[in-house]
Parts: structure tokens; C-alpha cells; sequence
């Protein structure tokens, strides 16, 4: 049954490479030709000299530097991935060709280094160009190599995850929030990459919503002057008896220039291509409309007069006649536009067929990246020649009919074929109608159902589909439409999301929070994903029944908290798909302080050396909790123990006044491990009324230099982040398996006299090794460049890293972006890394297929999110997390679809293990 998108699916289809392979083995033309000029690509000819060049953030718009973008990230780059995704694609295609491994495992080598690498797009309002124009060569080059086996399943869902993290989400915002302006502010180009990006992404993601979200952009804003739009795109008709269909069209950049003017037709060409490869006909929208733009930009480029109204934009921009800049261009993409009017539709196209053939010095042969120089010799990956053309049609009557039709469910009705947002099951009726002049065969077949044999459809929408309907016209023609359904609440959105409170102004990144009584609370969710349907915050005084609070931001401000609760937010996407967060903000009439070395702090979190003493006190804070009066009781407790309790009111002054005796204090002598304790405060006034407040302290504990330098290299590996740090430039980075010791560090303990302090040293270059400022150099000031490493007291395998005396102390930390170390002066409050000794696997994730049992499709694939594991599973089932010693240490019921886990305490790693409903069961080792 046939409910997805067809793969590969997007520029090209298998059917495709099923036709080239033949016909390069009979050496037919112009395919025989087409594939020798491909082989002269820069990139095959020297396939394995080249290697990946990924950045970590793609930055376009900022010529010599953008301040707003972090140092090394804020200059001009897009050039990168432009190359390196062309290099790609076409290590693709040569694979799909030729089945020659070596460009499948180079092309794999590319995806999975961008993948690891790659976080977002940066620049001004320039960005747009380059998510729309690298986007889509990236999608594009994983849609072929997805059916490789040698790119593993959790890599090529980690690539899913980075189109959709990097390209959808940016490509989107330009999309749905264009910079201020009026609808008509971009040019076409601007729309029509990211389109293409979008619906791509939506192919190569298996995400119905996104593809309709793109298709829409191209084929339906009637209501907006959007450039990219059909409507807008052919700007103006004039009937032309030589024209297409009777027409020539202007295009919205033809008043432009040329060059910008072809750019939008190679564009709009592929647009059209991808949906005609999934079984939309995309070309034939609104009458054939985009093929008198064709003919008209075809015509004007071969040095021919056209017709031409003046174009003026909503901003007073004014373009009074076709732009003679860059007359004479053509871009690779007519073979695409010509193979398909001419051998398929039986149309003519003189001028389009004319400019093709005078590419390439009268070959009629495109090229792609590589072959046409830097600026616009990237925006379009080509070699349509070689993968478009088609036999001849020799009878011009044998062509596909137009097939046209509604989709009708809960009182809508709609002619559109991308619908989106219907509600899970909903009752569906699908007519398809052919124009009144063509006599029904009869020939009809659905390829989800074969038993329907009729133009009329009804099923029941439980989940997201894409469903074609063939029919057989009366010339014996296969015709095809295709209908793509979006169930609400079906997708991923392309953002991450995390959750911060503020008590009194003090920001807190905690779902817990701790606040006096009465004091102010903030709580919010910071999503930088840049579509938003709506979000909405709820109350509960036990977590089950919840109160809507009628907020419709991403923050809640409590004025004056007096109560206990749970609040929870939900963030809706226009997808219908949702996160959820959940806060506790527990209200306390003491404030916590923590005594050590003699000075005393608020607050209930202490990190301390192991064997140091400590104590903890609270001090209530309300009116009656502070009346002599009132009975104060203390409780301290650790797991389920009291080990501590008293019951305080009184004592008399020496004037004989009562005096409130207000705080009570736990003395810890000695901290052994890491050590955590609950103080319950009871208040009950003289009249009887009580109220309880709960604090949490919670004191680390570490052992400082403890580690024994011996012949293991060790990987430094962020908690949060999940990088490792790499021992060339000091910066944290995802682990590509191919750089291994680009990540090892060795460590060399100094003498006594530098207290037996420790320098990292880089595993690739001996001589260098890590400063004092979190950098890498080369010298011999040991006493500035060395540190002690404070290992947590537990079995979690946490670290921190503090400076020598001599370098003033301190800590060295991961960066607020995870991309670097910096320096902090304030003392240890956490162990923000991970100190793993090297062995065959380093890597963050691998199948163990030693313990698949049943059929061999996965059952769950993961990926990880600091301390939290997305799970996506094939049915419902019990997941079971065990640490490497084989201790069960979580259980995890989790449904068929998305689910979120919550990972244990941070460790060495995890052996995951899932049984489905079936019995099925899958291991995977997570590190």
C-alpha cells in the first residue's frame, strides 16, 4: 500500500536512473554524451582528494563581519556549503549511475560531516538565499543516497534531524515572517529557493506538513503579492497564437534583468520537477501558467522582442520594461522544462528548445556546480540533460490528461491537492473529475486500495498520507494526481525548546523552582523554532486536573506567589504538533543558607571537597512565621530518614521580652560523598492555623586530581552539549568517526612543587596543549597552563576543570553555546564534562544488532537532546535503560510515534533495550 512519499522522490526518481543506466548501455544520445561531459566534473575527477569542509554556522549577507554574530562565525562563508553539497550531490549520482562505492561512501562522508557540524544560518536578511539555494542540494543529495546501506540508520536520521533543524526552520521563517515590508519587497528567487528547500526537506523527512507547507507558498497565496507564488511569478499574460497554450508570460523578474529572470525559471522548473516526481503535476497548476513564463523568458534571451507592461511593487519600485542585464543567459535546467512539454505534453516550445540547444557550444548539454564558476554557477544543481531527457514523443495525441477534482471531509470542500490540518479521523470523500471534453474509460486505480476502481474515494484519515490515484485515458495513457493529507497534530517542529524561571529577577534553568511566598515568578519557555500557532499555560494543584490561565505567550508572570502548584505550557505548532513543559514552583517560609569556612550563603546547592564540613540553616520569612508566639518545627531528612528534629517557639531576653527563636541548623563534620537532605518547616500560630514549606539541599562532593596519566587517551565531552573537544582549536564539536584523534587529549601530571596539578596535551600535535584561557598554545608556563580536575564522588563519570593559583583561579567551562571554553571566576558549582578513556566506539550512538531479534526493520531510533533522549518508536513498548555494569537504572513505557525520555544521571553511557508489543526487541548503546 502506497501511503508516503515515493523515494528517492525529490529532482529525481529511481525510474530515472532505471532509464539512464539503459540507455548509456546502448549508447544512445544524448545520454551517452550527457555522461561523459559529467565525468569531466571537477568533483569526480578528484573525488578522493576531497573531503568535507563543515562549519558551524552558515553565515551569508555580512561581506567582512556581522557584530551581532559570535567571533568566528560572523563573516561571509556561504560559499562552503554551496561546494560542499554540489559535491554531494554529484558523488550521488555518480553512485546511483554507476553503483561504484567509493562516491556512495565519499557522498556519505559529506552528509554525515554537515550533519555533525552544521547548527544554524546566519547573516542579515540574506540568510533566506542561503537556506533556500544550500537547502535543497543538501535534501537532494541525502533523498539519493537514503537507500545506501552502508549510511547508517541512526546517521541518516541525524541528517533528517539537521534538514530539518538548519534548512526547514530557517527556510520557514523567511517564508512565514518576512522582513518588514510589503508581500512584493523579494523578488521571486528569494520565495522560490526556499520553496523548493521546503518541499524537499518534506520528501527527504517523510513530512507531509512540510511539503504542503512549501507547495502551498508556490501554488495557492492568491491573497498575498508573494514573488514566488504562480500568480505572481508569471506577472502578466498577453495571448501569443505562437505562445504555449496561446500565451507568453512575463515573469516577475523579467523588468529585473536576465540573469535573475532565468534564475526564477530554473527555479520554478525544479519546483515543479519534485512534484511531478511525487505524482502532483505541479507544471500544469492554474493552466499551464508557469510555461508561458518559460517561452517568454526563452524568447527575450534569444534576442527576440516581447510584449512587456511596466512593473511597479507596493513599495513605489519601478521597472518600466524587460532588464537588459544579463541578456543572453540561460541557466542548466531546459533539457528539464523541454523534455517534459515536448515528450510528454506534446507542446511546443521553439525559443525554449532554441536556447537549449545553444548551451554548451550547441551540444544542448547542462552542467551543474563546478562548471559555471562562483556567484550563480551554485544555484542550481543541473546536469538535466543527462537525468531529464526522454525519447521523442511521435504521436502527439498520446498525452496525459489534466485530472482535476475536490476532497470534501467535515463540511470543507477544497480543490486543493495539499491539504493540511485534518482532523484525526475525519471521513474523507475524493472525487477526481477529468475536463468535459474527455470520455471516461473507466480506468481507474487507487495505490493505497486496490479494490477501488472509481474516481470516487471515501476513507477514514487516522494518519498522515499520500495518496495517488491513477487513471488510463482513452490514448492508453497513464495519468496520475496526487493527493498529500496532513492529520493536525502530525509532525516534528524544526525548533528546540527549554524552559527558565526568573524568582525575583534571578534567572533559574530548572523546571523545579523554589520561591518564597510572595515573592515574583516568572516562568517561560524559550522555543527558537520561528512558527507558532499559539501557546497556551495551565494550572494544577496535583498535576492531573489542570485550570487554562488564558496566556497566550511563551512566558507566565506570578505576581506575589502564595501557593503551591504546577504550571504546565504547551507550545503549539502550526502543524498541530505540540511540546509540553511542566513546572513545580514550590512556595517556602524560610530562606535556605548554606555556613561553610565560616561564611554563610543563601541558597541550598554547595560543591565542597570531599572530607570539608558544612552547615545548613533556614530562617522563615513570613509575618506569623516570625511572631515568638508561633511554634516553628524543623525536620531534616534524608531519603526517609529524620536525622534531625526540632521544635522551636522562644526565649526571654534579658529584659524578659520574648524573643523568636528562628533558625535551626544541621552541622555536617565530615562530607563524604555527595550528600542530599530535605528540611521540612512546619509553622503553626497560636491559633492554630499551619502551613509547611520544603527545601532541598543538595551539597557535591569531589576528589581533586585523582587521575592516573597513563598510555589511554581520554575524549573531554561536554554534559550539555554532547561535543567533544577538539585538540586543534580548543572548540566543541560533534564526533565524526574519521576525525578520531582530532578528540584525544593525554594528560601529564606535574611535580609537587606545581601541586601535582595536570596539562592537557593534544594527541595530534604533541607540542600544543591547552591554556589557561581554554585555548590552544605552545609553551612551557606550567604554572599558568595547569589545572587540577575535580572528579564528582559518584559513579556518574563528571568532571570539572579548575585553574592553578597562578592563573587566578577559577574554572574553565563550556561557553553559553556550547561551541567553546570560557573562564569563570566564581568557585565550582557543577562538573560540566565527561572524561571517557578511548576505546573502539566512541562514537554518540551505535546499533548493537547482536541483539535484534524478529525482522531486521529498526524498531526505535534515538536521538539525544542534553539530558533528554527523543525516542521515536515503530510500535508501543517498555524501554529499559541500563548502565554499562549492567544495572537497570530507568524503565520507560513508551507509545508508538514521538516520545521524550528523561536520561538518568550523566554516566560513561547507557545500553538501551526495547521490547515492542510484538515481542520484537532492539539494543542500542548510547554513549
Amino acid at each position: 500500500m502506497a501511503q508516503g512519499f515515493i523515494h528517492p522522490g525529490a529532482l529525481h526518481t529511481q525510474a530515472d536512473f532505471d532509464r539512464v543506466k539503459e540507455k548509456l548501455a546502448n549508447g544512445e544520445e544524448p545520454w551517452t554524451a550527457a555522461y561523459k561531459f559529467f565525468k569531466t566534473s571537477p568533483y569526480i575527477m578528484t573525488v578522493d582528494d576531497r573531503h568535507p569542509t563543515p562549519v558551524r554556522r552558515i553565515v551569508r549577507g555580512c561581506g567582512a563581519g556581522c557584530p551581532w554574530l559570535p567571533p568566528g562565525e560572523n563573516t561571509d562563508n556561504y560559499g562552503t556549503p554551496q561546494d560542499n553539497a554540489h559535491a554531494a550531490y554529484q558523488f550521488a549520482l555518480e553512485w546511483k549511475i554507476t553503483g561504484d562505492e567509493k562516491y556512495a561512501r565519499k557522498a556519505v562522508e559529506y552528509l554525515n560531516a554537515w550533519a555533525r557540524t552544521c547548527k544554524d544560518i546566519g547573516g542579515n536578511n540574506n540568510y533566506a538565499l542561503a537556506s533556500g539555494l544550500s537547502g535543497y542540494a543538501f535534501a537532494n543529495a541525502g533523498e539519493l543516497m537514503r537507500d545506501y546501506e552502508g549510511w547508517k540508520p541512526a546517521d541518516f536520521k541525524r541528517y533528517q534531524d539537521f534538514i530539518r533543524r538548519v534548512f526547514v526552520r530557517n527556510s520557514l521563517s523567511f517564508l512565514e515572517n518576512r522582513a518588514e515590508g510589503h508581500d512584493d519587497h523579494y523578488w521571486s528567487n528569494w520565495g522560490l529557493c526556499n520553496v523548493l528547500c521546503i518541499i524537499s526537506a518534506g520528501i527527504l523527512c517523510d513530512d507531509v506538513w512540510v511539503y504542503n507547507r512549501g507547495m502551498e507558498f508556490y501554488k495557492y497565496m492568491e491573497d498575498h503579492r508573494y514573488g514566488e507564488s504562480i500568480h505572481m511569478l508569471v506577472y502578466h499574460l498577453f495571448e501569443d497564437e505562437d505562445g504555449p497554450f496561446g500565451y507568453i508570460g512575463q515573469m516577475h523578474e523579467s523588468n529585473r534583468d536576465q540573469s535573475h529572470a532565468s534564475m526564477a525559471v530554473a527555479l520554478a522548473a525544479d519546483v515543479c520537477g519534485v512534484g511531478r516526481n511525487q505524482g502532483e503535476d505541479a507544471y500544469m497548476h492554474k493552466d499551464d501558467r508557469i510555461a508561458a513564463g518559460f517561452e517568454y523568458v526563452a524568447r527575450y534571451n534569444m534576442w527576440q522582442d516581447v510584449p512587456y507592461v511596466p512593473y511597479t511593487n507596493m513599495e513605489g519600485g519601478y521597472f518600466p520594461e524587460p532588464g537588459w542585464g544579463g541578456r543572453g543567459v540561460d541557466r542548466p535546467c531546459w533539457p528539464r522544462i523541454i523534455n517534459y512539454y515536448e515528450n510528454v505534453r506534446g507542446v511546443e516550445m521553439p525559443w525554449g528548445h532554441a536556447i537549449m540547444m545553444r548551451h554548451n557550444n550547441g551540444t544542448g548539454l547542462d552542467g551543474g556546480g563546478g562548471f559555471y564558476g562562483g556567484g550563480g554557477g551554485y544555484d542550481h544543481l543541473g546536469f538535466t540533460a543527462l537525468m531529464c531527457s526522454l525519447d521523442p514523443l511521435t504521436d502527439k495525441t498520446k498525452v496525459p490528461t489534466k485530472l482535476g477534482g475536490t476532497v470534501q471531509y467535515n463540511g470543507v470542500s477544497t480543490t486543493r491537492t495539499e491539504v493540511s490540518n485534518i482532523p484525526k479521523g475525519s471521513q474523507m470523500k475524493i472525487t477526481v473529475i477529468l475536463p468535459e471534453d474527455e470520455e471516461d474509460t473507466g480506468k481507474w486505480s487507487w495505490d493505497d486500495d486496490p479494490t477501488c476502481k472509481s474516481n470516487e474515494r471515501e476513507l477514514t484519515l487516522e494518519t498522515s498520507s499520500v495518496i495517488r490515484v491513477r487513471y488510463i485515458n482513452s490514448k492508453g495513457v497513464e495519468c496520475t494526481r496526487m493527493y498529500s493529507l496532513h492529520v493536525e497534530g502530525e509532525g516534528t517542529p524544526e525548533g528546540y525548546a527549554d524552559v527558565y524561571a526568573k524568582v525575583n529577577s534571578v534567572e533559574i534553568h530548572d523546571s523545579v523552582i523554589y520561591a518564597k511566598k510572595y515573592a515574583n515568578v516568572i516562568l517561560g519557555m524559550n522555543y527558537d523554532g520561528f512558527t507558532i500557532r499559539e501557546w497556551k499555560w495551565e494550572r494544577s494543584t496535583d498535576g492531573k486536573r489542570w485550570t487554562d490561565l488564558r496566556t497566550n505567550c511563551n512566558l507566565l508572570e506570578i505576581e506575589s506567589v502564595a501557593k503551591t502548584y504546577y504550571y504546565r505550557v504547551t507550545m503549539t505548532h502550526p502543524s498541530g504538533a505540540t511540546i509540553i513543559k511542566n513546572f513545580l514552583v514550590e512556595v517556602a517560609e524560610v530562606d535556605p543558607y548554606v555556613i561553610h569556612g565560616n561564611q554563610s550563603q543563601p541558597g541550598t546547592n554547595l560543591v565542597l571537597e570531599k572530607g570539608s564540613s558544612f552547615s545548613m540553616y533556614g530562617v522563615p520569612t513570613s509575618i506569623l512565621g516570625k511572631l515568638p508566639e508561633t511554634t516553628r518545627i524543623y525536620k531534616w531528612v534524608v531519603g526517609t530518614d529524620t536525622i534531625q528534629a526540632d521544635t522551636l517557639t522562644y526565649h526571654l531576653d534579658e529584659q524578659g521580652n520574648k524573643v523568636a527563636d528562628l533558625n535551626d541548623t544541621l552541622h555536617i563534620k565530615s562530607l563524604d560523598s555527595c550528600f542530599k537532605c530535605k528540611l521540612v518547616f512546619q509553622r503553626v500560630a497560636e491559633s492554630g492555623a499551619e502551613a509547611k514549606s520544603v527545601c532541598h539541599f543538595n551539597v557535591d562532593a569531589y576528589e581533586a586530581c585523582t587521575e592516573d596519566p597513563s598510555s589511554e587517551d581520554s575524549y573531554y565531552i561536554s554534559n550539555e552539549w554532547g561535543a567533544y573537544l577538539r585538540n586543534t582549536d580548543a572548540q566543541f564539536v560533534p564526533y565524526a568517526e574519521e576525525n578520531d584523534q582530532d578528540y584525544l587529549w593525554r594528560l601529564r601530571r606535574l611535580s609537587a612543587s606545581y601541586g601535582n596539578r595536570y596539562m592537557l596535551f593534544s594527541r595530534t600535535n604533541s607540542k600544543m596543549h591547552l591554556s589557561k584561557d581554554g585555548k590552544m598554545m605552545n609553551g612551557s608556563d606550567y604554572a599558568n597552563n595547569s589545572f587540577n580536575i575535580l572528579r564528582k564522588c559518584t559513579d556518574e563519570g563528571v568532571y570539572a576543570i579548575q585553574r592553578s593559583p597562578a592563573a587566578s583561579g577559577g574554572m574553565l567551562l563550556p561557553s553559553e553555546d556550547g561551541m567553546l571554553l570560557e573562564v569563570s571566576q566564581a568557585p565550582c558549582s557543577g562538573f560540566p564534562f565527561r572524561i571517557v578513556k578511548k576505546t573502539d566506539n566512541p562514537d554518540g550512538m551505535e546499533e548493537v544488532m547482536a541483539e535484534m531479534k524478529g525482522e531486521e526493520a529498526q524498531l526505535i531510533s534515538c536521538n539525544r537532546h542534553g539530558n533528554h533522549l527523543a525516542v521515536e518508536a515503530q510500535e508501543s513498548g517498555m524501554l529499559k535503560i541500563y548502565s554499562f555494569d549492567g544495572r537497570l537504572v530507568k524503565s520507560v513505557r513508551c507509545t508508538a510515534g514521538k516520545n521524550e525520555v528523561g536520561l538518568p544521571v550523566q554516566n560513561v553511557g547507557w545500553l538501551l533495550h526495547y521490547v515492542g508489543t510484538s515481542g520484537r526487541t532492539q539494543g542500542m548503546k548510547m554513549r
